[in-house]
């Protein structure tokens, strides 16, 4: 029984392929399956068309028949991962622009969330000494170019093990996610991020796979 409720939250936290729960929904024993959520929700999942319909969808359902108790223990689950992601509450949309004496609207959402993908700090060019990169939810997860720190408040008492922190010979600092810095990932190109712009198909995968095992992609 552990097993298939592992197995139906990982689905709902990341699941991309109908085809692929159906098949391993029929092949799951059926006792087990309706200790976990009841004879009639088995039946019901057991029962249903699952052509043309969408992983959406298909997730939905699920959350539909889960008992309050399950859906508890996922939501924990879930928001205990989403815990992996920095992030920061936006507090102003005009600042200084990055070099000319002017200010601008940077195009953020004042008291919207946002999860950064990127953090420099003790920069000495420009007119801030510390920017941000976030994932841009309104252009389909997108990374944004660089916005001034200053827009958010971020709290980084505590940098979550998904990122990698250092510091160059400039006294510059970098906060990133691991998965896209030199000790992780080798790039086909200079970096990884020179690969992604490139739409290099690993640095493009890399990209999405790991915003979704952060919970940045996941609406629960």
């Amino acid at each position: 029984m552990d097993e298939i409720k592992s197995y139906i939250l990982e689905f709902i936290w990341s699941g991309k392929n109908v085809s692929d729960f159906e098949q391993w929904l029929y092949k799951q024993d059926s006792v087990e399956f309706e200790k976990l959520i009841g004879e009639d929700n088995y039946v019901e999942l057991i029962s249903y068309d699952f052509k043309k319909k969408t992983i959406e969808q298909i997730k939905k359902l699920i959350k539909s028949i889960l008992s309050n108790k399950l859906l508890f223990e996922f939501e924990e689950e879930f928001e205990n991962r989403k815990s992996n992601t920095i992030r920061g509450k936006c507090v102003k949309k005009i600042a200084l622009d990055y070099f000319d004496k002017k200010d601008r609207n940077w195009d953020v959402e004042i008291g919207e969330e946002y999860e950064f993908l990127m953090i420099n700090l003790g920069l000495e060019r420009g007119n801030h000494s510390a920017l941000v990169k976030y994932v841009d939810r309104t252009n389909y997860f997108q990374p944004s170019g660089f916005i001034p720190m200053e827009l958010f408040e971020i709290d980084l008492t505590t940098i979550p093990d998904f990122y990698h922190k250092f510091r160059d010979e400039k006294n510059e600092t970098t906060i990133e996610i691991e998965a896209f810095s030199k000790v992780k990932y080798k790039p086909t190109q200079y970096s990884f991020w020179e690969d992604f712009y490139d739409d290099d198909e690993k640095a493009v995968n890399t990209y999405f796979d790991t915003i979704e095992k952060m919970g940045i992609k996941n609406v629960w």
